[in-house]
């Protein structure tokens, strides 16, 4: 039966209408809001129209400029002139009458210097590689010694073996260094300093000069040329290192002995000196870092493919009728119900605590090289569990008369799984891959939570994190919409290949 047409207007009214215009309200209109966004220099915080501004700056920027007396009558009932401080001061408009000023204002010429239309300068700067170096993947030299601090009392052996002489080009730099660090200790397999090399044991006895306890010399005053002696024998100057040392004893009426002690300990100094030197140019190691584009990729395929697999395997579990099938299936799914930051700050709390104390490894979550894989694992364990579900429900409805008849047939359970659950399973299949690539792609909270802006150093950023810190931290509103606008037509783009295939496959089906 034909439904007449006044009916279906009727429906049409009252569910998709509202429908429809709230689409509009909430997706349509922001987004081409955002489009003018991204094209401007926005901080995020400075209106298109100026709050208040001094008279003679107002009238020469704006009122001059504008041609029509219509246009300025209207400018001049939402601005007031104030005589106390001679500024012309806006009222708080919205709607219709904002945008009616923010069009004569713009049409007069005046932008202010942090909302200007820059045109397609944001996106320039995104594929040009004009904005931080972060954000792309590169190559960066991690400095495990700064010369400027004090020699390390101990280094582990597979450090010393491993990272600092194969990197010593000369066999001075070699002879130096493995006579600084001489001492082996077997049972922690570490380098010991020897302290010929120490600074505190190199200027110690310089706090014990018999001319402190005369308050001839103050302990001010030894500071200062310890500190003196380390800045110029880091500049490989041992002849100022020994004027430093003349002058203070002259200048100090030291008696020979304290004299003796003082040049002592600027020669160890200079010597210690030339392995700060040489250790902190060889303990260079040369590190990857992913960037915000390289990590987010990285999230996103492996979470995808950790999620899905597990899933289904869990799927395939439940399905084959295992014991306690319904309590199973509520452990699993139970993680998908707490909320990502909740489940970040638990993982926190293990990575910090529990698993540095069981497994006497120190550094997990901080670490350039696990923590893109914790973070990956993290997503798998919190989100396989909705979509077990989604394959769970394919898996049923597989009819069982088809998987019988194979039976019967002959065909081993690989078989099975191949010709007959993997085929019906495309549908389940296209929606997870759907939903996990975008969600993978815009995720934003388990990263906020668990690293923060540390996840810079170990490559561990998010797009829409990078987006986030841009708009809030940097005060770039334009380039983070710029960005924003890019990642939406990159989803858009990927999982409408992914719908198209996986859509087309069904139908082969």
């Amino acid at each position: 039966m034909v439904e007449p047409k006044p009916k279906k207007a009727f429906y049409f009214t009252v569910f998709i209408l509202p429908c429809f215009i709230l689409y509009i309200m909430f997706f349509i209109r922001p987004f081409f809001n955002g489009i003018g966004i991204s094209l401007t220099n926005w901080d995020g915080l400075t209106p298109k129209t100026p709050i208040s501004m001094e008279k003679a700056a107002f009238e020469e920027k704006i009122l001059n400029n504008i041609s029509k007396q219509s246009d300025k009558d209207f400018v001049l009932k939402i601005y007031s002139y104030d005589e106390s401080d001679g500024n012309y001061k806006r009222l708080a408009v919205g709607g219709l009458v904002r945008h009616k000023l923010e069009r004569i204002i713009k049409k007069a010429g005046y932008e202010p210097d942090l909302n200007r239309f820059v045109g397609l300068e944001n996106y320039k700067a995104v594929f040009t590689g004009k904005v931080k170096k972060d954000f792309y993947p590169h190559f960066y030299n991690q400095v495990k010694y700064n010369k400027n601090s004090d020699l390390p009392l101990t280094i582990a052996k597979k450090d010393f073996d491993k990272e600092i002489i194969p990197n010593c080009k000369t066999e001075e730099e070699k002879t130096l260094l493995t006579e600084a660090y001489s001492k082996y200790d077997a049972v922690n397999e570490q380098y010991k300093l020897s302290e010929a090399f120490d600074d505190f044991a190199l200027t110690d006895p310089l706090f014990t000069l018999q001319e402190l306890d005369s308050k001839a010399l103050s302990e001010q005053d030894v500071d200062k040329f310890i500190e003196q002696a380390k800045k110029s024998a880091l500049s490989s100057d041992s002849a100022e290192v020994d004027k430093l040392a003349a002058t203070f004893t002259i200048s100090h009426s030291l008696s020979a002995e304290s004299g003796t002690a003082v040049r002592s300990a600027a020669r160890g100094l200079v010597a210690a000196a030339a392995v700060k030197n040489t250790l902190s140019s060889v303990w260079v190691l040369k590190k990857f870092n992913m960037g915000v584009i390289g990590f987010t990729l990285f999230f996103a395929i492996f979470s995808v493919i950790g999620i899905n697999v597990v899933a289904f395997a869990l799927a395939l579990a439940l399905d084959a009728g295992v014991y306690g099938q319904k309590v199973l299936r509520t452990i699993f799914f139970l993680p998908n119900v707490l909320s990502m930051v909740i489940v970040a700050l638990v993982w926190s709390l293990l990575f910090n605590q529990l698993l540095p104390s069981i497994t006497g490894i120190k550094e997990w979550i901080g670490d350039p090289a696990k923590t893109p894989w914790l973070l990956v694992s993290v997503a798998v364990w919190q989100g396989c569990g909705y979509y077990m579900i989604v394959y769970l429900a394919g898996l049923q409805n597989i009819p069982t008369e088809v998987i019988e008849a194979a039976k019967i047939d002959g065909a081993s359970a690989f078989q099975r799984f191949r010709f007959i659950t993997l085929p019906m399973m495309v549908p389940a299949l296209t929606i997870s891959l759907f939903l996990s690539i975008a969600n993978a792609l815009k995720s934003f909270d388990l990263m906020y939570a668990m690293i923060g802006p540390t996840g810079y150093a170990t490559g561990t950023v998010p797009f829409v994190y990078d987006i986030y810190f841009d708009a809030f931290s940097n005060k770039q509103a334009g380039m983070a919409t710029a960005k924003a606008m890019m990642l939406f037509v990159v989803i858009f783009i990927v999982t409408g290949i992914q719908l198209y295939t996986m859509k087309k496959k069904e139908i082969e089906q």
